[in-house]
């Protein structure tokens, strides 16, 4: 793969696409025209890879705004609902995306997903048009309603990319060393986490003694899964910032206090 700083409007340097299946990513835009040219809309670092017959070109930049894009894999968090759709918002102060009440795997009139404000999901975007409203949709394996004793958290962009694309990234390596987790991660920046089995929010009143002790057993156990959840979200945040040969002593600090 080869990597070069480009800008907005530079000639791209890439194989003829008439040999090659050329597939586009983030900052690149396509004329849509008999002959296909394609123009960088933002600046950064522009990444070109080859592999047989097939070529793939995208621009890295740690852009703050995400701009929804067709198959973009996100988490959002539902704000209301219009008509036949769900209104959810993928990111602060954004305009809100469209998700139908029937978007999601075998869903039907009568068991489809009842949700409520607040309650997040997770999707892959479907129309990413500039002239109507974008719209995404949860049929796809591993989408859907996330439940809601897992943590929801904001990260920069690059950085949502590079743990949801690289296969090799080390961030989520070494954080399986020290606990059990399930991730979703949304390409934009939201992350999902849980270690564990979550918190559960209610607890059965218990009716003699030997029920209580087992109660404050459960109890201990959501604690404890709680602070593992909290240690590993706190990791990410600070990993994201950091050099490669410092995320050992950040992870050990952040799990300090849970560990002793």
């Amino acid at each position: 793969m080869s990597s070069s700083l480009i800008l907005p409007g530079d000639n791209l340097e890439i194989e003829d696409i008439s040999q090659y299946k050329t597939t586009i990513g983030p900052g690149i835009y396509k004329f849509p025209t008999r002959e296909p040219k394609f123009i960088p809309t933002q600046p950064g670092i522009l990444n070109h890879s080859t592999q047989s017959n097939k070529q793939l070109i995208y621009i890295e930049s740690n852009s703050k705004r995400y701009i929804p894009h067709k198959n973009d894999l996100v988490i959002g968090i539902v704000v209301g609902s219009i008509g036949e759709f769900y209104k959810v918002q993928l990111q602060d102060f954004s305009t809100p995306v469209l998700l139908n009440f029937m978007s999601f795997a075998n869903a039907t009139k009568k068991n489809r997903p009842n949700l409520k404000n607040g309650q997040v999901v997770y999707g892959k975007v479907t129309v990413d048009s500039i002239e109507i409203e974008n719209e995404i949709e949860c049929i796809d394996e591993g989408c859907g309603v996330l439940d809601d004793s897992g943590y929801v958290f904001n990260v920069n962009l690059n950085f949502a990319r590079e743990l949801l694309y690289d296969a090799n990234s080390i961030f989520l390596k070494l954080l399986a060393n020290k606990c059990q987790f399930e991730i979703a991660i949304g390409i934009n920046g939201k992350i999902w986490l849980k270690c564990g089995e979550g918190v559960k929010k209610e607890v059965k009143e218990s009716e003699n003694k030997e029920d209580e002790d087992d109660d404050m057993d459960i109890d201990s156990t959501n604690v404890k899964d709680l602070k593992y959840t909290l240690a590993a979200v706190e990791y990410l945040k600070k990993a994201q910032f950091v050099k490669q040969d410092e995320l050992k002593q950040v992870l050990n600090v952040c799990f300090k206090n849970v560990e002793n």
